[in-house]
């Protein structure tokens, strides 16, 4: 277009292709500008399908449409970094900070059920779920409310207030996440500052630099995951991308042998090993793994036909499978 934006691609059928045909005969992609108007272009009939950012924007869609929730390879969590506060150094602190968030009730509320809680660096079925008496644990670890109901500790000689910032992306469903974090841990005593910060500076400062208490980020896996650069204590400063700062030399050479190994059977075990490893060092809280959500309309055959996608596009992975039409053929 003469304004420098492409408004879309029109893909046609390889009538040479050497695979199975493809039922579509054309397949055009558009683009919009917003959320908005993705969905008044649906219930207008302008297209027939169309990935679905806000799962509160389900009630804008008038037109009959049909919700295709794909399994993501992708989860998120508040990641700590243990030098930043005496607090977060003591291993019964992380837990007691993991278990006072309900994974079950940020799903129901963030995204009205389209995601799976997460208690692991892998997405495993597996719940890792301690029962504490979390107001007992930070009793017997010298963590006593103050006359202002937060907790605190003498460290030396040094009165130390159990207050933390929790860095979250200007992205509405992490935001959102972090204020039901936040109003969880301040029952317990926790004062919790939530700091809204821009993606661009998530990433070129704020993590380049680990300049942060705790952090909520997303981590992604392959279909073959390696926790190499997400959990390896060599990757702990930028460019890695071990935000925990998470140091631990069993985890390590499990992580290495992982890579190595071939024989799926016992990379599978040592994947269950590696990730009971870490659950129990309590470096992060596992939050949840979203699910893609794909509307279409009620005609939209073959769509859904994969386990897990790692990235919004592999939704395309079988595209030569869809088809809109059927009709009764003799055989």
């Amino acid at each position: 277009q003469s304004d420098g934006f492409i408004d879309f691609y029109l893909l046609e059928r390889n009538e040479n292709y050497s695979g199975d045909k493809a039922y579509l005969k054309k397949f055009k992609v558009v683009f919009y500008g917003g959320e908005d108007e993705l969905i008044s272009a649906f219930n207008n009939g302008e297209i027939d399908g169309f990935g679905l950012a806000n799962v509160f924007n389900l009630d804008k869609i008038v037109s009959p449409h049909e919700i295709f929730p794909l399994k993501t390879l992708k989860y998120y969590a508040v990641f700590f970094n243990s030098y930043s506060h005496p607090a977060l150094k003591e291993k019964n602190i992380r837990m007691v900070l993991d278990s006072a968030i309900n994974k079950d009730e940020l799903v129901d509320k963030i995204f009205k059920g389209y995601a799976l809680p997460v208690y692991g660096p892998l997405l495993s079925v597996n719940q890792f779920s301690e029962s504490v008496d979390i107001n007992e644990v930070l009793d017997k670890s010298g963590w006593l409310r103050g006359d202002d109901g937060i907790r605190q500790k003498t460290i030396g000689k040094e009165l130390v207030k159990m207050e933390f910032t929790l860095v979250a992306p200007q992205i509405q469903i992490l935001a959102d996440t972090a204020e039901l974090i936040k109003q969880k841990w301040e029952e317990f005593g926790i004062k919790t500052n939530v700091s809204i910060v821009s993606l661009p500076e998530i990433n070129n400062e704020i993590i380049k630099t680990r300049n942060y208490q705790m952090i909520i980020f997303g981590n992604i896996l392959g279909k073959s995951p390696d926790l190499y650069s997400f959990w390896h204590s060599s990757e702990k400063f930028y460019p890695g991308l071990n935000l925990s700062l998470y140091e631990n030399k069993s985890a390590d050479k499990l992580i290495e042998s992982i890579r190595e190994n071939f024989d799926e059977e016992e990379r599978t075990g040592d994947l269950g090993k590696l990730q009971s490893m870490i659950v129990s060092d309590h470096p992060a809280v596992f939050l949840y793994s979203p699910d893609y959500l794909y509307i279409g309309k009620k005609k939209f055959y073959r769509f859904q036909e994969q386990s897990y996608i790692s990235f919004p596009s592999d939704r395309f992975n079988n595209v030569e499978k869809w088809y809109v039409e059927t009709a009764r053929v003799l055989k």
